[in-house]
C-alpha cells in the first residue's frame, strides 16, 4: 500500500464554458503573492488556474498535444466535481430530516418524563 500524500496537489485546468474539465495537469503550489490576490482562489478539488473555452480543439484530428494522464486526472476531476453536486445536496436534506427526528424525539421525551407520576407518591 503506497503512503499517504501529505501535501495538497494543485492544477491547471483546461475546461468547457459548463465546467466539464478537459484536461488538468498538476502545477506548483501558487507563491504566496498570488495567493494574496483578491480574484485569485483554489477551488475544493486543488484547481488554481482555469482556463475556459468552446473547446473547438477537440474536433481537430490532429491535436496529439493531450497525454493520457491529463485525461487521467480530468476524470479524477469530473468525479469529484459531480459527486459533489449531485451527493451533498442529498446529505445536507438527510442532516436537516435527522435534526427533526431528534427534536420530535426530545419531545416525546419530554412528554414521557412530565407524563410520569412517582410510583411512591401514588401508593400513599
Amino acid at each position: 500500500m503506497g503512503s499517504i500524500r501529505r501535501r495538497p496537489m494543485h492544477f491547471s485546468v483546461s475546461a468547457l464554458h459548463d465546467g466539464t474539465v478537459l484536461s488538468a495537469y498538476p502545477i506548483r503550489k501558487p507563491s504566496k503573492q498570488a495567493l494574496r490576490q483578491p480574484d485569485y482562489r483554489i477551488d475544493a478539488e486543488g484547481v488554481a488556474r482555469e482556463s475556459r473555452g468552446a473547446g473547438r480543439e477537440l474536433s481537430d484530428v490532429d491535436n496529439e498535444t493531450r497525454f493520457r494522464f491529463q485525461n487521467i486526472i480530468a476524470t479524477n476531476l469530473n468525479t469529484r466535481r459531480a459527486i459533489r453536486s449531485l451527493v451533498l445536496p442529498a446529505l445536507a436534506e438527510l442532516l436537516t430530516e435527522v435534526r427533526a427526528i431528534g427534536e420530535r424525539l426530545d419531545r416525546i421525551e419530554m412528554q414521557a418524563s412530565n407524563d410520569r407520576t412517582p410510583v411512591r407518591d401514588a401508593q400513599l
